[in-house]
């Protein structure tokens, strides 16, 4: 965590969060929401209250797929900083010259609705300077069937201000649907969520938080992690009055 921008990092006490504790901590902000409002769904979906919900969710949906991605031996975790930009940070430990060190990559989230998801992208891009490094996620809210590739060919074309982009949304490739199966393995198959790095290369990666985060559920993943930099190890905490992601 060497540049400058990335001070507001480095104070004391600073807790990263598991991305399983990310999603299950979305649905249970929207069922707060359904009980104080009772209002139906598109309603609430576009409601101010659940913007800031909705940006960790789609940030945790990255997280966990780059961790399912096992690349390298990395465990992200995520945070939502005070400030705003940016909309959160992800961060994991890598080890260099003996040392441990937080990598962390910067993300802006943007929602798509309807239209051109790519005209959603470039309207977010445009004329808006961030670091380099910095992620883009774009959460698909307007159902559909998309031709993902075609998105990734069109908008490595172009030139953008930011070289890593990709889709988040809530389903499965259709070749990964199945036929003739029970409502029930049907259901399991589908109830699943996708990221696709659509730039500066295509990646398609699909979780399943009912398998995937089994290990948080258990007790064994921590909801909360403090990185001390140096020789020391991150490690996990248990407080009393636990930080607020949400």
């Amino acid at each position: 965590m060497r540049p400058q921008h990335l001070t507001y990092l480095k104070e004391k006490g600073t807790v990263w969060f598991n991305p399983c504790y990310g999603i299950i901590g979305f649905w249970n902000e929207y069922r707060k929401l359904i009980v104080k409002l009772n209002k139906p769904h598109k309603y609430l979906w576009s409601h101010r209250d659940l913007k800031r919900a909705k940006e960790i969710y789609a940030i945790s949906i990255i997280a966990m797929a780059m961790n399912k991605s096992k690349k390298k031996e990395e465990n992200w975790m995520i945070q939502k900083p005070k400030s705003d930009p940016p909309d959160g940070v992800m961060g994991t430990i890598v080890l260099k010259n003996g040392y441990q060190e937080m990598h962390v990559r910067e993300v802006e989230v943007v929602e798509y609705i309807n239209g051109d998801i790519l005209d959603t992208i470039r309207k977010k891009l445009a004329g808006k300077q961030y670091e380099p490094n910095t992620i883009l996620v774009c959460y698909l809210s307007g159902g559909g069937v998309y031709d993902m590739k075609k998105l990734s060919q069109t908008i490595l074309k172009e030139t953008t201000s930011l070289d890593h982009i990709f889709l988040v949304f809530p389903g499965v490739k259709l070749t990964d649907i199945p036929e003739n199966v029970s409502d029930n393995k049907f259901l399991s198959a589908i109830v699943k969520y996708s990221s696709v790095q659509i730039k500066p290369v295509y990646n398609f990666i699909t979780i399943n938080p009912k398998e995937d985060c089994n290990t948080w559920k258990r007790g064994n993943d921590p909801n909360y992690f403090i990185f001390e930099s140096g020789t020391k190890r991150g490690h996990s905490i248990t407080l009393e009055n636990p930080p607020k992601l949400f």
